[in-house]
Order: structure tokens, then C-alpha cells, then sequence
């Protein structure tokens, strides 16, 4: 495979551009209205400060997997317990991708179908996409990165021309600084996934230049939502726009030039991949989290276990379809946003413990001083002992 400094860039867009889209920007217009611009704004700093941890525990042992060396920072059952925790998170993600995908397909496009039916198909393509690996992945990412860039620069100046100007000063009139507070922790809910790529260390590097090109592609995710939120409320107006599950693709729909207005399946075709990307990622991380807990050291045991964790994910997307209100209820709920950051900030957990001990110890570095103060402490009860030959080299020989 042919690697270039820019391909994490893509591919971390794109992955981290799939919710975001879909999801966040009725929840933003809704709970933080004319104030979205601070959540989004606030969600990048925290994002930036959760990146920053990431790189910074991925740094203690560079040429290990942060699987295999988290145990040395907090601890053996600690460590199992995180990693648990996020293969948890990684079912209910994908089960959500699912899920959310099947109303979305359904309710606009086959509403005379079955849920399961959808989910049926859904579930064995993120299967069989997630079971190629990695490098099919970011190829799908790069070219998916630039017909998306291409999509939203066509989005946008379609509906610049459109939009109300004279509204812009209510982004500053609105004094709803609470709403926007809640905003920014849910924003970041969505944008703060970084510990997916501590995973895969050291296939990733956690460099310097890893942490430009992650920084550049949450930029690039900022920037689209920002300029999307904002092309929504100025063309439909807040109220409108709140009230509206898909308020994006019901813009595109709305256009009277012809241009986007039978675009949408072509739009939604390209959210689907991303998807298909987003969740086959997801099923990989927790492959190979599950292969590390269980100590195998096959790669190709992650496969099987692909499958295990896609099965499952769509048995729940199954569980959450019988009631399409709770689901929904419980997706937008502070509940959940509270267990998603607690698993994004797991990074910022393991650099404050490694902070506090100061590092990861080296192997022997312990024995090693034991051995010296053992050696002071006999030299200090005993004087003559060095001149005995064989108190002279056993010290060293230990040593080595």
C-alpha cells in the first residue's frame, strides 16, 4: 500500500464527518439555536485538548499498542476494565449506525417496509466491509473524502444566494448562554472519538505529524458544520428548522433550480458509504481490543470476531427498532451524552495517571534498583567485602 502523510487526514474526516452530518445538526438547532456557532466553536477547543491527551499517552511507549502498555499506567484490571468498556461501546455505536440508518431509509424511501428487512441487508455489508481490513478502507476514504468536499462546496453556493444576511445578528443577540453550554458537551459527543486511533498504534504513529493531520481533518469538520448549521438557519429560520428531523436534505429538496433537487439520492448515497466506513472501523477496534483481552495473537482471529461483534450490534438495532420513539428519546437524551464522553475522554484519564506517576517504568528499571541499594546496603554493613573477588563481579553479572 502506498502511504501518504495526508491519508489519516481523509480517512479521519470522513469517519468523524458521518454523524455529525445527519444528527447533530437538528440536535445543535435545537437546543443551542442562534448560539450553535459557541457550541461548536467550544466542542472544537475540548476536542483539540482530548486529541492533544491522546497523543501525549500514545507517545509513553511508541513502538507498542496502547492495548498492550495501558496496563503499566493504570494498573492490569483497570486497563481490562476500559477496554470492556469500549468493546461496549463499539456494539452500541454500530447498533446505532444501523438503527438510525433503517429510520432514515425507511421513513423517507420504503415506508411500506419492514424495519428488519433493512437491517437484514445493513448488517452483513458493514460485516463483510469491516472483514476486508484497513487498507480497503482508507482507499474507500480517499475517494470518498473528495467527493464529499466537492458535494459541500456545491451545497453551499447553491444556497448562499438564498439565505437571510439580515438575521446574522442574532448569533450574537441571543444571550441563551446556558443552551449553549449544553450545546458544546453535546457537540463534542460527537466530534471527540480520538481513542479509536490510539488502538491502532503503532500502526499509526503518534507523532507530531499524526497530530496535524487529525487537527486538520477536525478543522475541516468544524468548518462543514458550522457553515451547514448556518446555511440551514439563515434559508429556513430557526423555528422551521427545529422542527424538522433531516433539515439538510429537506433544504436540497427545496431547491427550485433543479440542481440539488433530485440530488439527494446521490447525497444520501454518499453518507452511506461514510456509514458503511464509520461502523466498519468501529467493528476492527473492537476486534482487535477482543483479541488483546483474550490474549491471541492471530490477526486473523480478528475475522471471526468482526463477525461475533456485527451479529450482535444488529440483534440490538433489532431491540431498538420495536419502539422507534424510545429509541429516539434515548438517543437524544443527556444520558447518553454523558457515557459517550466519558468514553471519549478515557485518553484524558490515562494522561493525568501517567502525570501522577511520572511515566511508564522501564522493564528491570525496578530490580535493578533494588540490586544497587542491596549492593550499598551490604557494602555499608560489611567494608571487606570488596575485596573479596566474587562480591566484586556478582553485583554487575546480575545486572546484565
Amino acid at each position: 500500500m502506498r502511504q501518504t502523510p495526508w491519508q489519516l487526514f481523509r480517512f479521519a474526516f470522513i469517519y468523524l464527518n458521518t454523524q455529525p452530518t445527519a444528527y447533530l445538526l437538528p440536535t445543535l438547532l435545537t437546543v443551542a439555536g442562534y448560539l450553535g456557532w459557541i457550541s461548536v466553536l467550544g466542542a472544537l477547543i475540548l476536542s483539540l485538548l482530548i486529541l492533544w491527551c491522546t497523543m501525549a499517552v500514545g507517545k509513553a511507549s511508541p513502538q507498542d499498542s496502547w492495548l498492550n502498555f495501558g496496563e503499566k499506567i493504570v494498573g492490569k484490571w483497570p486497563h481490562r476494565l476500559f477496554l470492556v468498556i469500549i468493546i461496549l461501546w463499539v456494539i452500541i455505536y454500530v447498533a446505532i449506525d444501523i438503527e438510525s440508518y433503517t429510520l432514515f431509509y425507511g421513513t423517507n424511501y420504503m415506508r411500506a417496509t419492514p424495519q428488519w428487512v433493512i437491517q437484514l441487508i445493513l448488517g452483513p455489508v458493514i460485516i463483510i466491509t469491516a472483514r476486508w481490513g484497513l487498507v480497503p478502507l482508507i482507499y474507500m476514504a480517499d475517494g470518498l473524502f473528495f467527493l464529499t468536499l466537492a458535494t459541500l462546496v456545491l451545497v453551499l453556493s447553491t444556497f448562499a444566494g438564498d439565505a437571510h444576511f439580515n438575521w446574522l445578528p442574532g448569533l450574537i443577540t441571543h444571550t441563551y448562554y446556558g443552551d449553549a453550554a449544553k450545546g458544546i458537551f453535546i457537540t463534542l459527543s460527537f466530534i471527540g472519538e480520538w481513542f479509536v486511533f490510539l488502538v491502532l498504534a503503532p500502526l499509526i504513529q503518534m507523532d507530531r505529524r499524526a497530530f496535524r493531520n487529525l487537527s486538520c481533518a477536525l478543522l475541516l469538520l468544524t468548518l462543514s458544520v458550522l457553515l451547514e448549521w448556518m446555511l440551514i438557519l439563515l434559508n429556513l429560520g430557526l423555528k422551521l428548522s427545529s422542527e424538522i428531523q433531516y433539515p439538510l436534505i429537506e433544504l436540497m429538496r427545496s431547491s427550485i433550480t433543479g440542481v440539488l433537487g433530485n440530488a439527494d439520492p446521490l447525497i444520501i448515497g454518499l453518507w452511506a458509504t461514510s456509514m458503511f466506513i464509520h461502523s466498519a472501523f468501529l467493528l476492527q477496534v473492537g476486534a482487535r481490543i477482543m483479541t488483546r483481552l483474550l490474549s491471541i495473537h492471530d490477526s486473523e482471529m480478528e475475522k471471526p470476531f468482526i463477525t461475533l461483534l456485527g451479529g450482535t450490534a444488529s440483534v440490538a438495532a433489532y431491540q431498538f427498532a420495536q419502539n422507534p420513539a424510545l429509541y429516539q428519546e434515548n438517543f437524544d437524551s443527556m444520558v447518553a451524552v454523558v457515557f459517550w464522553l466519558l468514553v471519549d475522554c478515557i485518553p484524558v484519564i490515562y494522561w493525568i495517571v501517567l502525570k501522577l506517576r511520572g511515566g511508564i517504568s522501564k522493564p528491570g528499571s525496578s530490580s535493578a534498583a533494588s540490586d544497587s541499594n542491596s549492593g550499598n546496603n551490604s557494602s555499608q554493613q560489611s567494608p571487606s567485602s570488596s575485596e573479596s573477588p566474587s562480591a566484586g563481579t556478582s553485583l554487575p553479572a546480575e545486572q546484565a
